[in-house]
């Protein structure tokens, strides 16, 4: 999968990762919505502040390491539930 788009609003930034760029011939893909003001920067203590003065990179990368953790914490819990079954 490769990122296909990246939209940034005023109260959010709009991320679509597939395996094809035309949604009709896509067979996997990942959007995520993340709010603005959920982002933290780089040291994950301080908001991410203006996002007008911020590089698009950035912009990306803040998004991304907050559902890579978003995705952790979901893994763990499903992970603790498989354990309780087994």
């Amino acid at each position: 999968m490769k990122l296909i788009e990246t939209k940034i609003s005023e109260t959010s930034i709009r991320m679509r990762y597939a395996d094809d760029a035309d949604p009709v011939k896509a067979s996997q893909w990942i959007d995520f919505q993340i709010p603005i003001a959920d982002l933290e920067g780089p040291d994950k203590q301080n908001p991410l502040g203006d996002i007008e003065c911020r590089y698009l990179a950035e912009l990306r990368l803040v998004a991304l390491r907050n559902v890579r953790d978003v995705i952790g914490d979901e893994t763990r819990r499903l992970s603790g539930l498989a354990d309780r079954i087994l």
